[in-house]
């Protein structure tokens, strides 16, 4: 009876290995499965920043040009930004069928995730060219509206990708908020709110991206 009892001891510690092994293995296969998800949502870090530091010369620029009562100039201003806004779309959009064509597929959730981004786009756009056109803001301030739409996407971002884009639109948010006690310097708190909103967190993305790859190297 003894030995056959060390003889089954063994055979219960091996299988033991085995399920440990089969659980390592899956954790792996799962912790590849989500950094390859990541990887496909993350957006292009160069195009955020460069769209933060757009947003904080745009804002700057209309604040100086509410003070010194230059309005004739603010709607060229907003007009140009919108371009920019609407080039970055764009060359978004080119960017995802050039990765699309070169991976051979692209994730469903990242589709959804690029059409909501299309859809602020473009609903930022129809009320900042309605309300100029027609001279009716009771719609809200476009650059207003835009702060709102962005911290929105960010915060979609931040769901769907990580917690960093979170930090972004509660940065936007809480510019936004500011912006009710210091009514002079809106313009100016909302741009550097949404530069930083953009900025801060591509910069932690990438950072936090170049450790996993050392660290899977």
């Amino acid at each position: 009876m003894e030995k056959e009892h060390l003889h089954e001891e063994p055979e219960s510690k091996q299988e033991g290995f085995e399920e440990q092994k089969i659980a390592a293995e899956d954790l792996k296969f799962i912790r590849s499965v989500v950094e390859k998800t990541s990887r496909q949502l993350k957006p292009d870090v160069h195009i955020m920043i460069a769209c933060g530091l757009i947003c904080i010369i745009a804002y700057t620029t209309l604040y100086f040009l509410k003070i010194r009562r230059l309005d004739k100039w603010i709607w060229p201003v907003g007009l140009s930004m919108m371009s920019i806004i609407l080039c970055y779309t764009i060359v978004g959009l080119v960017r995802i069928a050039k990765y699309e064509k070169k991976a051979g597929f692209i994730s469903h959730l990242k589709k959804q995730v690029t059409w909501v981004w299309i859809f602020i786009t473009l609903h930022g756009l129809a009320w900042s060219i309605l309300a100029v056109l027609f001279n009716d803001f009771s719609g809200g301030d476009p650059p207003f509206i835009w702060a709102m739409l962005f911290s929105i996407g960010l915060c979609v971002l931040g769901v769907f990708h990580s917690k960093e884009w979170l930090l972004g639109a509660i940065l936007i948010f809480a510019g936004m908020m500011l912006t009710y006690f210091v009514e002079e310097s809106a313009y100016i708190i909302l741009g550097l709110a949404m530069g930083a909103g953009f900025i801060i967190p591509a910069i932690i993305t990438q950072r936090n991206y170049r450790k996993q790859e050392k660290e899977n190297a």
